[in-house]
């Protein structure tokens, strides 16, 4: 069983295990939103039903940068290409430097999108600019967390969805 780890704020931290989220109940650093029914843990004296949604007292500083990976740059452009703006399989993705690395551009948040194998070598070794493509929407760095999302499992409970920021405002 985990819990939903939601700040100060209510905004969504992170998923923990439902050790963790006992032991920032018991410790007085977090309290029990919404809590499991049917599922309790028990010491000699006491039955404790496990919290599915728990609130830190605490401002959470969150100084974590969304790592760049394939994956989570597939995610930020919601698997579509960025230049047809078709839908794809991830096995159907590739990645396209907007600038070409050859033309001293970087592999970063800002210069990299999600592009199918057409697009790429239509495009090639130039920006789209020189071959009259147009990008659906300006690459940068997403704000929101992607560990957070790829860690909700269909077993999950549905409680915790009216907790997460929608997908569309990534």
């Amino acid at each position: 069983m985990r819990a939903l780890l939601l700040d100060n704020t209510y905004f969504p931290v992170r998923i923990v295990s439902w050790q963790k989220a006992m032991i920032l109940i018991l410790t007085n650093r977090a309290e029990i939103v919404e809590e499991y029914n049917d599922k309790q843990v028990r010491t000699v004296t006491q039955a404790y039903n496990l919290p599915k949604i728990i609130k830190l007292f605490a401002r959470h500083k969150n100084n974590q940068h969304v790592k760049f990976t394939r994956f989570n740059l597939f995610l930020r452009d919601n698997f579509q290409c960025q230049y047809c703006t078709d839908k794809f399989p991830l096995h159907k993705l590739t990645f396209d430097h907007v600038i070409p690395q050859s033309k001293g551009g970087r592999t970063s948040w800002e210069n990299v999108v999600a592009c199918c194998h057409p697009c790429n070598l239509k495009k090639a070794n130039k920006t789209p600019e020189q071959m009259g493509m147009r990008l659906l929407r300006t690459p940068k760095q997403p704000s929101w967390s992607p560990g957070l999302c790829l860690k909700i499992r269909r077993d999950d409970p549905k409680e915790w969805k009216e907790w997460l920021p929608r997908a569309s405002s990534a």
